[in-house]
């Protein structure tokens, strides 16, 4: 029951869509579900693709529904194909494109991928563990964190000062997700979880963490800037620096991608320190971004590294 009220509000239809895609929507779900007429329902889906594929909440779910209809016809490919096309053509609708990956994932007898940021907060609560650091500095105790719990952490320079400082911390057998607050409350210090990596930064720059935008393109950018846009967020990397300058971070990732990257001599004196397994590309530019103050944008075909 949870799953079927969790799709009927997924499907619910958006509050500012136009008339005619509304009324073309709930036409489509009366002949897919009352008149179970499947194929004028997807003939309607299609439809509301074409016309009013600029409403991307209500095209995304024509575009769900219509690998929905597959799988009830039992065409495995078209339905497969009606799931692709969401993930690739709708990123924004992060819900649908969450039920579009299990479905593909269901097709292909593969467990579904979690959320990295729901896997990292759930071995927080499950990982005990023992500390004993005399006059150490936040770098040393988080090094010993990231190693022990195999967890990502980065560290915003611009709480270097705060991490530096030597103080005194222990505890016994305690969940790593208690071990952090504490940490934080002691070294007057915050962090968040961010695409599945622990940034820690000042409490004023807390809320700016929280605020980073995906690194995307307008509806109405050339088709060379959406390309690249899509790729970032398709392409999977694994990435492992230590203050390595931002020219040589950049190249390595032009190399594994074959994406064009262009660096402003402005990110010079950048650096970056970021270990991160098999992240979408996008979520890896937007931490980089924030932890070396850089403006990544995508630009005429390219990826373009200014600093700020």
């Amino acid at each position: 029951m949870k799953t079927l009220a969790l799709l009927a509000a997924l499907l619910t239809l958006p509050a500012f869509a136009e008339d005619g895609a509304a009324e073309d929507y709930q036409k489509a779900l009366d002949k897919e579900n009352t008149d179970r007429d499947l194929n004028a329902a997807m003939e309607i889906y299609k439809s509301i693709l074409k016309k009013h594929k600029d409403e991307e909440e209500i095209a995304a779910k024509a575009q769900f529904r219509l690998g929905e209809c597959w799988e009830k016809l039992g065409v495995a490919r078209e339905a497969k194909e009606a799931y692709e096309t969401l993930v690739r053509e709708f990123p924004s609708q992060v819900a649908l494109v969450d039920k579009a990956k299990e479905r593909l994932a269901a097709m292909a007898g593969a467990p579904v991928q979690k959320n990295p940021e729901e896997i990292v907060a759930r071995k927080l609560e499950s990982t005990k563990i023992d500390l004993d650091f005399t006059d150490s500095t936040m770098y040393d105790i988080l090094d010993f964190i990231q190693e022990f719990a195999r967890v990502n952490v980065i560290i915003d320079p611009a709480a270097n000062e705060l991490a530096e400082k030597k103080f005194t911390f222990a505890v016994k057998d305690l969940a790593l997700n208690k071990v952090l607050a504490l940490l934080a409350d002691t070294a007057h210090m915050s962090f968040a979880n961010r695409h599945g990596v622990l940034i820690w930064t000042t409490p004023d720059r807390l809320a700016a963490l929280q605020q980073i935008t995906a690194i995307d393109v307008a509806d109405d950018a050339a088709e060379d800037d959406k390309k690249v846009s899509r790729s970032i967020g398709a392409i999977k990397i694994s990435l492992n620096f230590t203050e390595t300058p931002i020219d040589e971070t950049m190249s390595f990732i032009r190399e594994v991608t074959q994406l064009n990257v262009i660096v402003d001599e402005s990110c010079n004196q950048k650096t970056v320190s970021l270990k991160i397994d098999e992240a979408s590309l996008r979520d890896a530019l937007e931490l980089i971004a924030f932890s070396a103050g850089l403006d990544i944008r995508i630009s005429n075909g390219a990826i373009v590294v200014k600093g700020k």
